[in-house]
């Protein structure tokens, strides 16, 4: 089967590596601007980050989409033909690194680490009352990345509580109780701008904020805001609206807000190409593929 690649901003040679080594046989066509129709009509899978605009009308014989990652909103245009099955990558080890990311930012925050940074700039060795950490920590996502991330931080001492759709819990009574709240969320329509105004006044003053999920579940205008107002001690942003964030971007400037370039954790070429391989086989089979998202959920 004919693959288009798709994966820009990552290059494509990432992954043909690693497919080439498992199925040979594959096509693999990467996506350019000045791409004929004619190429396109041939085109029957998709692996890929985003779909580029007007490309998914464009392929008349499209059978299956598989995203690079976990999440697919990218991929979930509204030209993309409803029958068309999209699955995604499921990576355990991913997870775990995520997870890491996520611990590693809430021991920094709960252990005051910016503040002993500061002090060493200034040479003052200055020793801050400390006790064994009960922060409570509020995960909202429990899927492959949330829940590893609950139980990695859990382990270091951390009280937590997950909190999906399904869980029955109110979003604002798990925000008010959270000294750090954790976003492992899909982006879905309904999460989009999730975390806004609203959102943080429900949190505790001084709590913290840490997204490995995507950019777009925060307001960044209001979480500033609330930063610099002295109601949020701060967060750990890998990801943003806008990536790569441009120079001017104010989030750079805001004491207390930790930025990173979406590197909390990245599947392996070789965990993606085992399972597009793995799911290419099972639409030659005219099976359906695993790891198939449920469109009306994004997720």
């Amino acid at each position: 089967m004919k693959t288009l690649l798709l994966t820009d901003p990552m290059p494509a040679g990432y992954f043909t590596k690693s497919i080439d080594g498992l199925a040979p046989d594959v096509e693999l066509i990467e996506y350019r601007p000045d791409i004929s129709d004619a190429e396109l009509a041939e085109i029957e899978v998709v692996l890929g980050w985003r779909f580029p605009a007007g490309v998914a009308a464009r392929l008349p014989r499209l059978k299956w989409v598989c995203s690079v990652a976990a999440g697919v909103e990218k991929l979930l245009v509204p030209d993309l033909a409803p029958h068309i099955p999209l699955s995604r990558i499921v990576d355990t080890e991913q997870a775990e690194g995520i997870a890491q990311f996520v611990v590693l930012m809430a021991l920094r925050h709960a252990r005051g680490l910016a503040a002993y940074e500061a002090q060493q700039i200034e040479r003052a060795w200055r020793r801050r009352p400390v006790a064994a950490l009960r922060s409570r920590v509020a995960v909202l996502g429990m899927g492959t990345m949330g829940g590893a991330a609950a139980r990695l931080l859990g382990a270091v001492g951390f009280d937590v509580t997950g909190w999906s759709r399904r869980s029955g819990v109110s979003l604002d009574a798990l925000l008010a109780a959270g000294d750090i709240v954790v976003c492992a969320l899909p982006l879905t329509a309904r999460t989009d701008a999730l975390l806004d105004a609203r959102a943080f006044a429900q949190m505790p003053r001084g709590s913290y904020l840490i997204n490995i999920a995507r950019g777009a579940h925060v307001v960044e205008a209001d979480l500033i805001d609330a930063v610099r107002r002295g109601h949020l001690a701060g967060a750990a942003l890998d990801v943003q609206r806008v990536e790569p964030m441009p120079a001017d971007d104010p989030l750079w400037n805001v004491p207390g807000i930790t930025i990173t370039p979406h590197i909390a954790a990245q599947s392996s070429p070789e965990t993606i190409a085992a399972q597009f391989v793995a799911g290419l086989r099972c639409v030659e089979r005219g099976e359906m593929p695993p790891q198939t998202v449920d469109r009306a959920r994004g997720y």
